[in-house]
């Protein structure tokens, strides 16, 4: 009989939230075979058990025959018609209904439920959101049991259950009533009324599992027993053999049915599969009664592909065992880790549940619900209550190999010797013995060699048991070849453990375990010598030398790691290789090679570095890498350069305007250097531009009132374009090794105006006659305000009695004593033109002057005469 210590209808239920707040399941409806709609009668909630927080209240029909589980009579096909309701109790706001449930929440949850169900179906089933109610106000109470609130919403929404149709109700509260995270009432149909707690990052899990429970489904649970027993025995009357054996509610963490995770939804267990005829059907191999050894190999059972987990029947019991591959694939690809990735064996339990075989069924294997160690590892062996052997050979991400042996003679066998040889930079792990099949003593068996190497896992190797050993023959009375040995090559120094099991038809035998050590070389040796402060290639840097070498191979030249963590708290590493010649050192230890390093590391901050050094083994057996040293180095600081952006003049009677900013500068860790000064120029259109200079001008006034030499000033023309408002800032640039950073001289502000444009006039336009040819005179004169001293260009443009018009360009370079004096400057700013002529009739000259100042407004019409011949 299926193993079944439940004492009524197991309703299902998880962890409470204070014990276990990431902890959640649901319930289990049983089902019936009714097409028409039918009623949805009052329920009542359950006492809840101690420690579980979710329940459900099957409904069925009255006569029905007892079972301990059932099968559903055809692979579960139908599209679940679910009503989405979030529910604003009579004792709620709306805001806080629809803060603590929100609709979209709700609905995406959904989607992942229909998406896991859709999968585990092969498409068959299809949880459809038929229709929604946002914030339905009900009669409900917070206050009242979940079955109340069930069945007031029901009857307010008129909502009766048929075949393959669900309500899913949301309410707010972080858990139910007693402490649930989901409960479901089913009338025995596929389908049934679901009650959820507000939104978390149970919702999804939780809500998938209820919808398991609607397609018919009970608990994941585990077996318990305090005696350890991996499997047990029904008891005479009730419950099991072994009286501290029981089964512990949702013990499978492993499983959609068992205990939810926060964000995770597990594969169902394959005995699931078989009871709800989910996938494609070919997903489990059937190897019936086990009458001789059989190997199988699993695939992940989350992914997808027939035959990936398979079934037995014990030939004693009668019992159904199913075997997985539980590996981090799919849905399985958070929780199938460590202790957990592995085979899994479970079985079907009364009332559509299933039971897990874990490889330590005590309590203390359980944090909580929760247990790391539910899957069987290579080289563990499963043994029912009635003698079946199931021996995990190997497992891996994509497969597991096992073999199942019927109850019979054990195999028989011996290590006689196991040792670790090392020659030079090789060692290997030798192993040598015999063993045979009590079963079939003539024939050559296997032995399975599990190598546990220095903080890894184990690895299981298949070895003949093939080589001719007479000594056994004659001792044992067998014939045949059952001898073996093995030969590992080792890379890493450490312990190794090493079992050995006999592989028989019926049973195998365990030749014992033993662990061995690998004794490693001397770690590497070194040692930091210095840390100095210089300066290389014009910067600033820390400066490290030492020495290390590896004492298992002394000749080479090995890596070196430097973690320099700077004076802001950041740690940087640099990876550099003890490659330069150090005789001193090779003369101390004794060996040859070249073992010295040094290193630069640049220094960008003020206060103090921290330097370790550490010398990488290169030996495959060296006991590790080796601290060379740490060193502290706070690097001397000079003060910032001093200095005075004094003035800022502009001047715009020069062809280009400018402004010249004077000051001085220096830098008190190197004072009788001149050095850079960097000025930036803003514009009036807020465009900043900066250029380098040298504060290399003598200042004597500077050197008496600082106590220095050298040359520490600057007068610097900056040339402007526009007229305005000009910012001008100015930096001294520290030059000494490590100074405490460049430093700001000042900003003064300059407005630079634009000067008139020029002023002229055209005085006179003659006909000059002759006897080579005719000609215009034109005179007049002209100058820039802005250059009053400058004789500044003057454009005549003379328009023919034609009407074509040429420009001729001239210089207003004649001495004017007039002009000169009216207007108070000196230079020249006159002009007579003589202008060739040859056509009789009416020419109109017109003459311009051009401003030649850096912020002249523009050029000036100086008029125009006519005149005729």
């Amino acid at each position: 009989m299926r193993k079944l210590n439940i004492a009524a209808t197991v309703i299902a239920a998880v962890m409470l939230a204070a014990a276990l707040p990431q902890a959640a399941v649901a319930a289990v409806a049983t089902q019936i075979d009714a097409a028409a709609p039918t009623a949805v009668a009052a329920v009542a909630d359950p006492s809840p058990a101690p420690g579980v927080d979710d329940f459900v209240r099957p409904e069925p029909p009255a006569g029905r025959a007892k079972s301990e589980y059932t099968y559903v009579s055809a692979p579960l096909a139908g599209t679940m018609k679910t009503t989405l309701v979030t529910v604003q109790l009579a004792d709620k706001t709306a805001a806080e209904t629809d803060a603590a449930v929100p609709m979209a929440a709700a609905k995406a949850s959904l989607s992942a439920a229909n998406r896991y169900w859709a999968a585990a179906t092969a498409g068959r089933v299809d949880i459809a959101l038929s229709s929604s109610r946002l914030l339905h106000k009900s009669a409900a109470t917070s206050t009242q049991s979940p079955s109340q609130i069930v069945d007031t919403v029901s009857q307010e929404l008129g909502w009766t259950q048929s075949s393959y149709t669900a309500l899913v109700i949301f309410i707010p509260g972080s858990y139910l009533t007693n402490g649930a995270a989901g409960m479901t009432y089913s009338n025995g149909n596929i389908g049934g009324r679901i009650l959820m707690p507000q939104n978390s990052r149970l919702s999804t899990p939780v809500l998938t599992h209820e919808f398991g429970h609607a397609l018919g489904m009970d608990h994941a649970n585990s077996l318990l027993c305090g005696s350890g027993a991996m499997d047990v025995a029904a008891g005479p009357f009730a419950g099991f053999a072994d009286p501290s054996c029981s089964i512990k509610p949702y013990g499978d963490n492993l499983d959609l049915m068992g205990i939810s995770h926060w964000d995770i939804m597990p594969e169902i267990s394959a005995s699931f599969w078989e009871m709800g005829r989910f996938g494609n059907g070919n997903e489990i191999a059937n190897l019936g009664t086990v009458s001789t050894p059989r190997t199988v190999t699993l695939t992940p059972w989350a992914g997808t592909g027939a035959n990936r987990a398979a079934k037995f029947t014990d030939p004693k019991s009668g019992e159904v065992y199913f075997l997985e591959l539980r590996a981090p694939v799919g849905y399985d690809a958070v929780v199938a880790q460590n202790g957990n990735r592995g085979v899994k064996i479970t079985q079907q339990g009364g009332g559509n549940s299933s039971i897990l075989l874990p490889p330590d069924t005590r309590a203390t294997a359980f944090n909580g619900y929760y247990s790391n160690t539910q899957a069987w590892q290579a080289g563990q062996t499963f043994s029912t209550h009635a003698g079946t052997k199931v021996s995990i050979d190997s497992v891996s991400d994509t497969a597991a190999t096992v073999t199942i042996r019927p109850p019979g003679a054990p195999a028989v066998g011996y290590v006689e010797s196991l040792a670790i040889n090392r020659s030079g930079a090789k060692a290997s792990l030798d192993i040598a013995g015999w063993a045979y099949d009590a079963a079939q003593p003539s024939a050559s068996s296997t032995v399975q060699i599990f190598v546990t190497p220095p903080g890894g896992a184990a690895t299981g190797y298949a070895v003949a048991a093939n080589q001719a050993r007479a000594d056994v023959n004659k001792v044992m009375q067998v014939t045949g070849n059952h001898g073996f040995t093995r030969s590992f090559n080792l890379t890493a120094a450490g312990v190794y453990k090493v079992c050995v099991t006999a592989v028989g038809s019926s049973e195998n035998a365990d030749l014992g375990c033993q662990s061995l050590t690998l004794a490693a070389t001397a770690p590497t040796a070194g040692y930091l010598e210095s840390l100095t402060l210089t300066k290389a290639s014009g910067i600033t840097v820390l400066r490290a030398a030492g020495w290390s070498y590896d004492p298992g191979t002394p000749a080479a030249s090995i890596p070196v790691h430097l973690y320099v963590t700077d004076p802001a708290g950041k740690t940087t590493s640099q990876a550099i290789t003890a490659n330069k010649s150090r005789s001193d050192v090779n003369l101390v230890m004794g060996v040859t090679g070249s073992h010295g390093f040094t290193t630069d590391i640049p220094v960008t901050l003020s206060g103090e570095y921290k330097v370790c050094a550490y010398g990488l083994a290169v030996s495959p057996f060296s006991q590790g890498n080796s601290l060379l040293g740490c060193k502290y180095l706070t690097p001397r600081a000079t003060p910032a350069p001093a200095g005075y952006l004094e003035s800022t003049v502009a001047k715009t009677d020069a062809t280009t305007a400018t402004i010249t900013a004077t000051g001085w500068t220096l830098d008190p860790g190197t004072p009788a250097a001149s050095i850079p000064v960097h000025l930036y120029v803003t514009d009036p259109g807020g465009v900043t531009t900066g250029s380098a200079y040298t504060a290399n001008q003598a200042r004597a006034d500077v050197n008496q009132v600082m106590g220095t030499t050298g040359n520490h000033g600057y007068k610097v023309a900056l040339p402007v374009k526009a007229p305005g408002d000009y910012k001008i800032c100015a930096y001294g640039l520290a030059v000494s090794v490590f100074p405490l950073g460049n430093s700001f001289l000042g900003c003064s502000t300059v407005r630079v105006a634009a000067t008139p444009a020029p002023i002229g006039y055209l005085e006179s336009l003659k006909v000059q006659l002759g006897g080579t040819g005719s000609a215009l005179v034109a005179s007049g004169w002209g100058m820039d305000p802005g250059m009053t001293q400058a004789s500044i260009p003057v454009h005549l443009y003379v328009t023919s009695p034609d009407g074509t018009t040429k420009g001729t360009a001239y210089v207003a370079n004649q001495y004017r004593a007039d002009v000169n004096s009216v207007f108070q400057v000196s230079g020249n700013h006159g002009y007579r033109v003589v202008m060739p002529v040859t056509k009789r009739g009416t020419y109109t000259v017109c003459a311009w002057g051009l401003g030649v100042a850096g912020m002249s407004t523009g050029n000036t019409q100086f008029g125009c005469l006519k005149t005729t011949f």
